[in-house]
């Protein structure tokens, strides 16, 4: 009669298995250490089909998480786990854990990674307060200048910074810019994009920003406008709504839509959309 206990050369496979994942863990997301590794998983399980899918090309997270798909499926559902198919179907479903989780760590890396190359950029909440910070923007919130952090709510420097900020995050959406002036007149813009979780917001400092002026005269020239039609341009570049550059040109917004009006004739456009495309392109040149 055959026992249903698992033999000792099926639990000798465990600490084997065990070695290997701690591979995959330290591998530090090396391609040729994970397809070394799930060759050496492969040669010591009784199936021999489901890592046999690996890419002939470097293996990367999503194709690492994607064999760990298959694995577990395989150790649910297959009929390729030997004669002792209930340790070998464990077995497989444990590795392929660690193989979702090693994954899963390489994505947070490279994202890391990504996130300390972009200029000094925040994670906030609706209410400012801060999850997250590169290190670039730990520098600049170190240095007091243009941001300061009140207990973990960020805050634009300078006189009604705290509010303005709190303001533009109640209505960022994919893509919002905030001009700013801190204390000193040093001018500033920040971009704010909410997260895909509607919970958080990226906010970064843009701190090469082109002062609304300069912009303003280089328009003039390129494009012949009149100085208010200029004005009007430099304030639409720099992302706010024609009530708010009516304002900071001290405008009413029924002349702010004559002069948006002139500006889209001048260009030859239809709508402010179009218009934002030729401005940028007038700008970049």
């Amino acid at each position: 009669m055959k026992s249903n206990q698992p033999d000792r050369h099926s639990l000798e496979k465990v600490p084997m298995l065990l070695q290997l994942a701690a591979r995959l863990h330290t591998a530090r997301a090396n391609p040729d250490v994970w397809r070394e590794t799930l060759l050496a998983f492969q040669d010591c399980t009784p199936c021999h089909g489901v890592l046999d899918l690996a890419p002939d090309a470097p293996l990367g997270p999503d194709d690492l998480a994607a064999l760990a798909g298959c694995l577990t499926h395989c150790a649910n559902y297959g009929d390729e786990c030997g004669d002792d198919a209930s340790l070998n179907g464990a077995l497989c479903a444990a590795f392929a854990a660690h193989m979702h989780t090693a994954a899963a760590a390489a994505h947070k890396t490279l994202q890391a990674g990504l996130f300390d190359q972009l200029p000094p950029t925040w994670i906030v909440d609706r209410n400012a307060q801060v999850r997250e910070a590169n290190t670039a923007a730990k520098a600049l919130t170190q240095s007091g200048e243009r941001v300061s952090l009140v207990g973990t709510r960020l805050e634009l420097a300078g006189p009604g910074g705290a509010r303005a900020l709190l303001k533009a995050l109640a209505k960022a959406g994919a893509r919002t810019r905030l001009p700013w002036t801190d204390g000193n007149g040093r001018r500033v813009s920040f971009m704010l994009r909410a997260l895909s979780d509607a919970t958080h917001i990226a906010v970064t400092a843009l701190l090469d920003a082109p002062d609304p002026m300069e912009l303003a005269l280089a328009l003039a020239e390129q494009l012949r406008l009149t100085p208010r039609q200029s004005e009007l341009a430099a304030h639409l570049l720099a992302d706010q709504t024609l009530a708010g550059a009516a304002r900071a040109m001290g405008i009413s917004r029924h002349t702010a839509n004559e002069h948006l009006a002139a500006l889209e004739q001048r260009t030859g456009v239809p709508d402010r959309r179009g218009l934002l495309v030729v401005l940028r392109r007038v700008t970049q040149r």
